[in-house]
């Protein structure tokens, strides 16, 4: 456990560290101003996407990523038909607190920052740990999802999620572009240079930047994700009683989620739909950022 925390932290702060060398705490950046709003008596870091009305999409994070982690043309992207509302969870890049080491608590938190906001609904998307947060909202309080948006993702007890800590020793040693193409990209020639265009997209922003994550802050995080991964015998239970309609998408190599996850998902949450692209990994979203933005506006308005 100790040597898989270790490996990990080794490989997040190769990656992030390049993005957001430039961090500014409180800082605008080209699309939303950073603010803060606090939420059981903590500071927690926001931006907000977009003019458009109706119900806002609040996007829950993967593991190890801040605001500035977002693919730029996702962001865009889904801000031309929703206003967009990216945060950083407790104690992760510039929000105060303690980062909590469960999903049920970071769901918890989740919660209350979208009741901070003064939403009474909401439209989720949540990306690999994101997703698993996600859905123990939609699991536990479904009164405050509208619609939901799962991406590389999977239920508790995930085949091969206990092996995160394995599968990112493998590629630590890498540089952050090689490690970022190899756990979020299929290793095909295309899947890479799609990555490559991603890479590039994020790391452009040098200035006002976001805070990268602290060690106790990803500890936290993959110690809840450990934690999730622990099999449960009443998963597919518990999500066979969603009543929300769900979008589920998921690439055909993904190494940290396998895809046999999102399948299992998609047989096992009654309203919902899948949308599973060869070529892909992990990060299919931002390897296809048009495509995947169009799909979500179309079951969002839907």
């Amino acid at each position: 456990m100790k040597h898989s925390i270790y490996s990990a932290l080794i490989f997040v702060g190769a990656l992030f560290m390049s993005f957001n060398s430039s961090a500014n705490n409180g800082t605008g950046n080209d699309q939303g101003k950073t603010k803060t709003v606090n939420v059981n008596g903590a500071d927690i870091a926001y931006r907000i996407y977009g003019d458009k009305g109706g119900t806002p999409l609040v996007l829950l994070a993967p593991l190890g990523s801040s605001m500035d982690d977002w693919d730029p043309a996702v962001i865009k992207g889904l801000a031309q038909y929703s206003q967009v509302v990216v945060f950083d969870n407790k104690g992760v890049g510039s929000s105060a607190g303690k980062t909590p080491n469960t999903i049920a608590e970071m769901a918890n938190d989740a919660v209350s920052f979208i009741q901070t906001l003064g939403s009474s609904k909401v439209n989720l998307l949540g990306f690999s740990m994101g997703g698993f947060i996600a859905q123990e909202i939609v699991e536990t309080q479904p009164q405050w999802v509208n619609r939901l948006i799962l991406v590389g993702t999977g239920p508790q007890g995930s085949e091969g999620l206990s092996e995160v800590g394995a599968k990112i020793q493998s590629i630590a040693k890498l540089n952050p572009q090689e490690q970022f193409l190899q756990s979020l990209f299929a290793q095909t020639a295309t899947s890479r240079q799609l990555g490559k265009a991603s890479f590039a997209r994020i790391a452009a922003k040098k200035e006002g930047r976001d805070l990268p994550l602290s060690q106790d802050a990803f500890v936290g995080e993959l110690t809840a994700v450990l934690g999730w991964a622990k099999p449960d015998s009443v998963a597919f239970a518990r999500a066979a009683k969603v009543p929300t309609p769900v979008l589920i998408v998921g690439g055909k190599n993904d190494l940290l989620v396998p895809i046999v996850n999102p399948f299992r998902l998609y047989q096992a949450i009654p309203n919902s739909r899948l949308l599973l692209l060869p070529d892909a990994g992990h990060g299919v979203m931002f390897q296809y950022p048009d495509l995947f933005v169009k799909a979500a506006e179309t079951f969002l308005n839907s």
